[in-house]
């Protein structure tokens, strides 16, 4: 009787345990969704700023350094939930691939009309770099087999455990 018991009660804090892991996994997936979708919500806040002080200053800022930055944000912030995160990502990098391509058009038709000068200012911006960076992440993301991920996740702490030792081999001959 009393293994019965014990059983009973093994199942139901199984249970508990796995309905709590669901609702954090819901929580934190919904909370980096809202985060998303609120971003363009920023930006049309900082826009109507702009106009009201009759300057661009705010919306440029926002959208030019603060979106890469605020992607890179929630990436990091979704990697480190990644489990519970895995569909956010999924769909946060198709969308950075469809903003990227719609950015491109534009800059694409903008130049057959004014030059290619634009390039040579926005190719000395880090900024530029890490939207870059973002978007050949993302294609890598969606391209890459998640079988595949934890073959590198593997490789890349291999790597890193080797160069923590060789740094402090270094330090102990000083």
């Amino acid at each position: 009787m009393d293994e019965v018991l014990s059983c009973s009660r093994m199942e139901e804090s199984e249970t508990s345990r796995m309905n709590s892991e669901s609702a954090r996994k819901s929580n934190i997936e919904r909370c980096l969704f809202w985060a998303m979708f609120l971003w363009p919500v920023t930006l049309l806040v900082c826009d109507a700023v702009g106009n009201w002080i009759h300057s661009g200053y705010p919306y440029s800022i926002a959208a030019y350094m603060g979106s890469p930055i605020f992607a890179a944000i929630l990436i990091g912030i979704a990697l480190r939930y990644y489990p519970a995160s895995r569909r956010f990502l999924k769909w946060f990098a198709g969308i950075i691939l469809v903003i990227a391509l719609y950015i491109g058009v534009g800059y694409y038709y903008d130049s057959l009309q004014h030059g290619w000068k634009w390039l040579e200012s926005a190719l000395r911006s880090p900024i530029f770099w890490l939207a870059g960076l973002l978007v050949f992440l993302s294609v890598i993301y969606l391209i890459v087999p998640q079988r595949t991920w934890g073959w590198l996740g593997d490789g890349v702490k291999l790597l890193w455990k080797r160069i923590g030792h060789h740094q402090g081999g270094l330090h102990d001959r000083e």
